[in-house]
């Protein structure tokens, strides 16, 4: 595909390095600097100049592009520079990274032509949100056309006599799909045994999964009623707006007493406020931030997330929640025993692949850090036969009314039913043209 990125940020740079792996690739911005750096180091084509600015896009006037996608740390920006581009030039495709949640509840992106809208901040606080219903959970994943989920779970035993097997918990509802161990993910088989401080993928029914959790991690808490969040910035005050919809107590604790105040007026009676000008440590007497059962450092700065909660489980509480801003942080969470959840700027990345690599056929979820990818598709009765996919770290499923079943073998579908594939992502490519070409 013939693509243009408009900002050269870090969702910006990691986005041209992606794509320009299989596409053609042309970056926008006014900081002539960051794109001399960039084209260092990728094989893209640059631009220079003001992406608000109508003449700048003169440049790409004579050809038809498939996607434009805007990712500045501007709403106004991405907005208009989306205007420009649907009236300047050819382009079949538009894709903006939003911040300001009124954009999300109106039709304001659909009214202007944009093709997709990701509004990451909003993707951050339901991520954390669904962790409410999954306690023992590290990340929780939809997938569109089933109820079934993906959800991560580190394993927790207390000695050698505790560890299960895979083959113990596979089932018709639940499947192991994926473990990360050691830095290092991979697809086991089903005589694999879990050992302790494995992260593990299981993908099915989430009743049935609950049950698992409690049975390989008795040391995260069994429900979650009251929560703190340290930061009062607009993630800290859009995760508070989003929990505040269920039945738990919300603390929110910040340095700085304007932000505090700010989030006091927004949230209204929904969460208590704190300032902690003078250190927090006191406050978890003081105020009870002890009590809380899950404690959440969403500062857009990852070390000080880090800091944040390992002060938290000095305190006794098991579940721990860090924003991870910087994917190379991302490792180091986990083997702090935090739960990590995509910042804003790796969600709004993470996002835009999943919606440029889907289509109306195939959709996908990236997961486990980047590490791994899943496809779903819809598969309707027919005279086709419709062929297996082998090999390691490649993981292909059925499922029908909700049970699961390993797609191992060539079959004609019958009935409808889903088709699910999870691979490393050393094997994306293979796997997306196989479940596409079905």
């Amino acid at each position: 595909m013939d693509i243009i990125i408009a900002g050269v940020g870090g969702v910006g740079f990691r986005l041209a390095k992606a794509l320009s792996v299989a596409h053609n690739v042309i970056v926008m911005d006014r900081n002539i600097e960051a794109l001399n750096k960039l084209q260092e180091s990728i094989d893209v084509l640059t631009l220079g100049g003001n992406v608000e600015d109508p003449r700048t896009y003169e440049a790409l006037l004579e050809k038809t592009y498939d996607l434009f996608i805007a990712v500045t740390d501007s709403d106004e920006i991405n907005i208009i520079s989306s205007l420009i581009a649907q009236e300047r030039i050819k382009v079949r495709q538009k894709i903006v990274r939003l911040k300001n949640e009124f954009f999300a509840r109106s039709s304001i992106a659909q009214k202007v032509g944009i093709t997709e809208a990701v509004f990451p901040f909003e993707l951050t606080a339901l991520s954390v949100k669904a962790l409410l219903d999954f306690p023992k959970a590290n990340n929780v994943k939809s997938f569109c056309g089933t109820s079934l989920k993906l959800i991560s779970v580190r394993t927790f035993f207390d000695n050698e006599a505790e560890q299960i097997s895979i083959n113990e918990i596979r089932n018709e509802r639940v499947c192991i799909v994926g473990v990360d161990r050691g830095k290092n993910f991979f697809i086991p088989t089903r005589d694999e045994n879990l050992m302790h401080g494995d992260m593990i993928y299981l993908f099915g029914k989430p009743e049935e999964i609950k049950k698992i959790c409690s049975k390989i991690n008795k040391n995260m808490p069994s429900v979650i009623k009251n929560v703190v969040i340290f930061g009062a910035d607009v993630l800290g005050v859009e995760i508070a707006k989003v929990l505040s919809n269920e039945n738990i107590a919300i603390k929110i604790v910040a340095k700085d007493i304007q932000k505090c105040k700010n989030a006091a007026e927004l949230l209204q009676n929904r969460a208590t406020v704190i300032s902690s000008k003078y250190g927090d440590s006191v406050f978890y007497e003081e105020e009870g931030l002890k009590n809380a059962n899950m404690v959440i450092a969403t500062s857009a700065n990852d070390e000080e997330n880090i800091v944040k909660c390992v002060e938290a489980k000095e305190h006794g509480i098991k579940k721990v929640v860090a924003i991870n801003n910087d994917i190379t942080h991302y490792n180091l969470m986990h083997s702090l025993g935090m739960m990590v959840v995509r910042g804003p700027k790796i969600n709004a990345y993470y996002s835009i692949l999943e919606l440029i690599g889907s289509s109306s056929i195939v959709r996908e979820k990236l997961f486990c850090g980047g590490e791994a990818i899943g496809f779903i598709r819809e598969v309707i009765p027919s005279n086709k036969k419709l062929k297996a996919i082998e090999g390691e770290d490649i993981l292909s499923l059925i499922v029908h009314e909700d049970e699961i079943f390993c797609f191992k073998q060539d079959y004609i579908p019958s009935e409808k039913s889903i088709l699910m594939c999870f691979c490393k992502r050393k094997h994306e490519q293979r796997c997306r043209e196989w479940i596409n070409n079905l």
